[in-house]
């Protein structure tokens, strides 16, 4: 974006101060947002750099400690298997509530299949009908008739697998997807 915007600059022969200091302001807010999932050991080293440089002094050398980066309170797994593995965790709970409340008492097949998919999709894996009927926490009867009701909906996708004609597949769709995303970056939040 900021490469395009500079091209457009320069095709009509405009590279104006403000156009500049706009592409420094975004540069800086990138480095910002860089800076926050370093250790704070790095950032401090960066900032005293910075300061030197910005006065026209050489910056101190420091040795490199790789060990520093390994005290980073950066995630150490990536967004899908984190993801995945916070998903699952509430799965974890809701089976959990069975050992002390009936399970028909929070039974929610729909929500549980979701969830499942929802898994999933960070995992990697395809679902069968069948996996999800059992993740669904109910009887398989009950369990393909929200599996259909929800492919109707159009919140879930139906593929037959390519190397068995008798298995089919259920997947999220992107919209649902997103949706899940954004309810569990609000309870992240």
């Amino acid at each position: 974006m900021l490469g395009e915007n500079m091209e457009e600059s320069k095709a009509c022969g405009q590279l104006t101060s403000s156009s500049v200091d706009d592409r420094v302001r975004a540069i800086e807010a990138q480095i910002l947002q860089l800076l926050s999932i370093l250790p704070p050991e790095l950032v401090q080293n960066a900032q005293q750099n910075s300061a030197a440089l910005a006065a026209n002094q050489a910056p101190a050398v420091t040795a490199f400690d790789p060990a520093m980066l390994k005290r980073t309170n950066a995630p150490q797994t990536s967004f899908p298997a984190g993801r995945a593995r916070m998903v699952r965790r509430e799965i974890r709970r809701r089976v959990q509530r069975e050992r002390h409340f009936p399970a028909d008492l929070f039974a929610d097949p729909a929500w549980d299949i979701l969830l499942d998919l929802y898994a999933s999709h960070y995992e990697r894996r395809t679902v069968s009908v069948s996996s999800l009927c059992i993740a669904a926490h109910v009887p398989a009867t009950t369990a393909l008739r929200w599996i259909k009701t929800m492919c109707d909906q159009g919140l879930l996708i139906r593929e037959s697998d390519p190397n068995d004609g008798r298995r089919i597949f259920i997947s999220l769709t992107e919209e649902s997807r997103c949706r899940l995303d954004a309810y569990f970056e609000d309870l992240e939040g």
